[in-house]
Parts: structure tokens; C-alpha cells; sequence
């Protein structure tokens, strides 16, 4: 039997929005617009909920959320998107 050890709390502190759990998460997008908000992330969360987030937040969420890929040892690719 295969035990994964996924940690419960994965927190991002973001300028405006506060402390994000991101193990929590569904799926996220992120990316660059050639128009304002130029930075601009994406959440879903397990609820179904969908949040939106612009600027420094999303800038705070994305290198959380590279760094936690990084530190992943599950051996599976993750979708960018």
C-alpha cells in the first residue's frame, strides 16, 4: 500500500487578501493580460468555489504556489494552465 504524506496547511500570505491556505485548492490559474489587472490569478477551491485575485496579491499567490510544486515528491506533472 502506498501512504501519500499531503500536508493540510500550505499558507500564502498575500498584501491585501491575508493568509490563503493553498492545500485547499482545486485548481489554479494563472497568467499575464495585456490589459489591466496585468497579473491575475484564478482559484477554485475544493468547494467549487471560484475566487479572483489582481496585482501583488496574485503575484504573492503564484510564488507560493511555485514553490509548493517544487517541493512536491508526488512524480506526477501538473497542469499550468
Amino acid at each position: 500500500m502506498l501512504i501519500l504524506s499531503v500536508p493540510t496547511v500550505f499558507t500564502c500570505k498575500t498584501p491585501n487578501s491575508g493568509w490563503l491556505n493553498l492545500a485547499l485548492v482545486r485548481q489554479v490559474q494563472y497568467g499575464q493580460s495585456t490589459e489591466p489587472p496585468l497579473e491575475m490569478v484564478v482559484i477554485v477551491w475544493l468547494t467549487g468555489e471560484r475566487q479572483t485575485f489582481t496585482g501583488d496579491d496574485a503575484l504573492s499567490i503564484v510564488q507560493a504556489w511555485q514553490e509548493a510544486v517544487s517541493r512536491c515528491k508526488c512524480g506526477k506533472p501538473y497542469d499550468q494552465t
